[in-house]
């Protein structure tokens, strides 16, 4: 008998470094599973969940399918219900590491520690007054351009400050530039995400170090794990490996099952 083409997991996981594991360190192709990363360079430009999920999906290739689960880390949460939405027909698991909503107070958080980064402190007022509530529920799109254009100012300012010539002033500024407007439009397309109900199944995954209260979903069924590993090591885990396998209807064989001792469930 023909073997059944393997489930595929579409992944949103922000690209660019960072210390914690990222999705494609669980190895799922290990076991079957095809993983497609929804983020790869250039990134959407968009603003609303529902145009962000969109443009991702236009660059998945014809037949990739069957789309079994959507996975996403962090902030990128919201936009898993959306792109989950927008396939269709029988509802995919949604597969959630660490959520977090893309708040006005997280990006806001966002905004002041890359002003640190260019070393700019600002107080709390005057955040408040350049991450504008108002602007990002009417015009999110003006909201990116303000946020970013700030940026570049100090970026410009710091690198005539450190030495830097025009050229390499307007080379890496311009880079830096693009950067801010792609993670910007990100949190600001989450932030207006729909309200993530879903008739299907949800399994959320936490470390040790995430807040369950932060983030809240509806699902027909969902089931929640809370690991005693911490944040940077939740998508290396034995455990989250073999949740998500299970999700996917994967069982592992007894020869190749993962031992849970590293981080056990509490």
């Amino acid at each position: 008998m023909p073997q059944s083409e393997p489930p595929v997991v579409l992944a949103l996981d922000y690209p660019g470094y960072r210390k914690e594991a990222r999705i494609d360190e669980l190895a799922l192709e290990r076991h079957g599973v095809r993983v497609h990363d929804l983020l790869p360079s250039p990134l959407p430009r968009a603003v609303s969940g529902a145009a962000y999920a969109a443009r991702l999906l236009a660059n998945v290739p014809a037949g990739t399918g069957p789309i079994a689960a959507v996975a996403a880390y962090c902030a990128s949460a919201p936009l898993a219900f959306e792109v989950a939405a927008a396939l269709g027909g029988e509802p995919p698991v949604i597969m959630l590491f660490d959520p977090q909503v893309a708040s006005l107070e997280s990006i806001r958080a966002e905004y002041r520690a890359r002003l640190a980064e260019l070393g700019v402190q600002l107080n709390e007022q005057e955040v408040s007054e350049r991450v504008d509530a108002d602007t990002l529920a009417a015009d999110p799109e003006r909201f990116v351009a303000d946020l970013t254009d700030e940026l570049a100012r100090h970026a410009f300012a710091a690198l005539r400050a450190a030495g830097a010539t025009e050229s390499e002033i307007a080379a890496s500024a311009t880079q830096m530039v693009s950067a801010y407007t792609d993670w910007f439009s990100h949190l600001v397309a989450a932030h207006h995400a729909r309200t993530p109900t879903w008739e299907g199944h949800v399994l959320r995954v936490d470390s040790a170090d995430a807040d369950p209260a932060g983030y809240a979903c509806t699902a027909g069924h969902q089931r929640a794990l809370r690991l005693s590993c911490d944040r940077f090591g939740l998508l290396r885990a034995d455990e989250t490996r073999v949740a998500v396998l299970e999700a996917l209807g994967r069982p592992l064989e007894s020869g190749t099952r993962e031992r849970l001792e590293r981080c056990p469930a509490e």
